[in-house]
Order: structure tokens, then C-alpha cells, then sequence
């Protein structure tokens, strides 16, 4: 745990209304992690820390206290925000939300940091957008115990040519007899790719989707995701 003397890197991931004037804010931070703040009289006209506290600004932030629920003390901006807007803020806003509801508060997570710091850089290029966000989902997942290995649940290197399923706790099990996949089955020239990080085909991005999708499940429960049911309203035609 970081000194309550040292500034450090962090992120705003989510914060909400606290007693008269004060905030709680959800923050991922380099060298603790996810943690829970009290950032006071931050919504007072006059205070200093209320433009910078926002999403998607690079922080220095100072931390006070030994329970679960730190003080902020110091913050400071160290570059301009990332502007999102439209679906790359819908994107910000999803990354935001599995970090809120899937970390546990006070375990340094230093890579999943800087993944997530790199998403934030690509989410405005298009072409870019979606193999970010499927390699921070596959860093989140790596952190939370659920490493993807690219080889099949007997041990066996995965055939470019074969058809998978992915099982809880056993991972990917060759289809065999079967040819075409379907939902929740993957080929194997899609898996190679993602596993060489090559995201040139769009059956690779749709089945990195679709994989990713079916890992997190469980993890979150059956409470839906506020970022993904935007993202339906987003993508619904205008009746105008």
C-alpha cells in the first residue's frame, strides 16, 4: 500500500453524491488498485478538485487512511482528458463498469493499469476500438484468475482447421463430428488469431466478442450491464 505522502497514477472510474458536499469516488489506481475514496467538499463551487475529478483524466492522486475507505487528499491533473464520444464513450463507459463491479479493492494490479491506460488512448480510433477493448477484457480476466490458454483441455495445441467449445474449468474441448460453428463454438483459425493478437478477419473480432462475453457471464451475475443496455439505445434507429 502506497504512503499517504505519495502521489500516483489513477484513473476516475466512477463516483457518486456523498452527505452535503462531498463525493465517493471508485478509482483504479497503479500501485493499489481498485480503490474506494472520500473526496470532500469536491461539490462545492469553490473547490479546486471538482473540474479535474472526471473520467478519462490521466490523475496524480493522494490517499489518506488504513480502512477500506480511503481520503483523498491531493489530486492533480497530469494531461488533458481523453475526449469520447458516441460509441467510444459507450466503450469507456463498459471498461469503467466491469473494473468497478469486478475488482476487489487494494490488490495492485499494475498491467491491467496499463491496459486499461491504453484503451483509453485507442477507443477514438475506430479501426482500433475493438481489438483494444477485447485485449483489455482478456487482461481483466488474466487478473481475475481466468487466464485464456490457447491450447485444448487435454493439453493439445489448438488445430487451425479444428471446432471449440469453451468449458468452465476444463477450457476449450474439440467438437468433433461437427464442421460449421455455431453459437457459442469457436474455429480454431479464429482462436490462433487472437492468441497471435491478429485482428485483421471479422470472425476474429466476432468470436474474441462472443468468447469474452461468455467468460465475464458468470463473473457478473444477472445484473445487466448500464453501459451495454446504453449501447442498445445508441445503436436503435431514430423514429424521427
Amino acid at each position: 500500500m502506497s504512503q499517504a505522502s505519495d502521489y500516483q497514477p489513477a484513473w476516475l472510474l466512477h463516483s457518486r453524491p456523498y452527505r452535503e458536499t462531498s463525493a465517493l469516488a471508485w478509482l483504479l489506481t497503479l500501485e493499489d488498485g481498485r480503490i474506494n475514496a472520500v473526496v470532500r467538499g469536491v461539490r462545492t463551487k469553490k473547490s479546486r478538485y471538482r473540474p479535474l475529478l472526471q473520467p478519462f483524466t490521466p490523475l496524480l492522486v493522494r490517499l489518506s487512511g488504513k480502512q477500506d475507505l480511503k481520503t483523498l487528499v491531493g489530486l492533480e491533473a497530469t494531461s488533458a482528458p481523453h475526449w469520447l464520444n458516441g460509441e467510444a464513450l459507450v466503450c469507456g463507459l463498459y471498461a469503467n463498469e466491469l473494473l468497478s463491479r469486478l475488482l476487489l479493492t487494494g490488490q495492485a494490479c499494475p498491467v491491467l493499469f496499463r491496459d486499461y491506460s491504453l484503451l483509453l488512448q485507442l477507443l477514438s480510433n475506430a479501426d482500433q476500438r475493438e481489438p483494444a477493448l477485447r485485449r483489455f477484457e482478456l487482461s481483466l480476466l488474466d487478473h481475475l484468475g481466468y487466464p485464456l490458454i490457447f491450447t485444448d483441455n487435454l493439453g493439445q495445441p489448438l488445430l487451425e482447421e479444428g471446432l471449440y467449445r469453451w468449458l468452465p474449468e476444463q477450457g476449450f474441448s474439440a467438437i468433433k463430428g461437427v464442421t460449421e460453428p455455431t453459437s457459442m463454438t469457436y474455429t480454431g483459425a479464429s482462436l490462433l488469431a487472437i492468441a497471435d493478437d491478429d485482428w485483421q478477419l471479422k470472425l476474429t473480432r466476432q468470436t474474441a466478442k462472443a468468447l469474452t462475453r461468455q467468460l465475464l457471464a458468470p463473473l457478473l451475475g444477472t445484473k445487466p450491464l448500464l453501459s451495454r443496455q446504453l449501447f442498445i439505445q445508441m445503436k436503435k434507429p431514430s423514429l424521427k
